[in-house]
């Protein structure tokens, strides 16, 4: 089976994606939102509880997502090239912040629509 250009732009996408998660800034980023550990309220233990840096809400690690506070995918330009996605996809954690995933689901519609 043969793949398109689209199919392997997705693949190399996706890898770089994944690699991402175990990025150290991510973990800084997480650090710096940290919050304790306090009671959660859906399970009724004791987890650990970041602030999102949109609504200042707190939530467990579950409830929060790292975003990119300058898109990876520009909004004006959409995909540039395989460099500029990988300098913005592991950047410095001054360019991350945790958002609850309601916060960070409003912001990538928003960047969506915009491109």
């Amino acid at each position: 089976m043969d793949w398109t250009q689209s199919r392997i732009k997705s693949f190399i996408i996706s890898v770089l994606r994944t690699g991402a998660r175990r990025w150290p800034p991510k973990y800084e980023c997480l650090q710096d939102a940290y919050t304790g550990q306090k009671l959660n309220p859906k399970s009724g233990r004791m987890a650990k509880h970041y602030r999102c840096a949109a609504c200042q809400q707190e939530f467990t690690s579950k409830d929060v997502e790292v975003d990119h506070i300058s898109p990876v995918v520009s909004v004006e330009e959409g995909f540039i090239d395989y460099n500029t996605f990988i300098e913005r996809l592991f950047c410095t954690k001054e360019n991350l912040q945790v958002l609850c995933i309601p916060c960070h689901r409003l912001k990538t519609k928003q960047e969506k629509k915009l491109r």
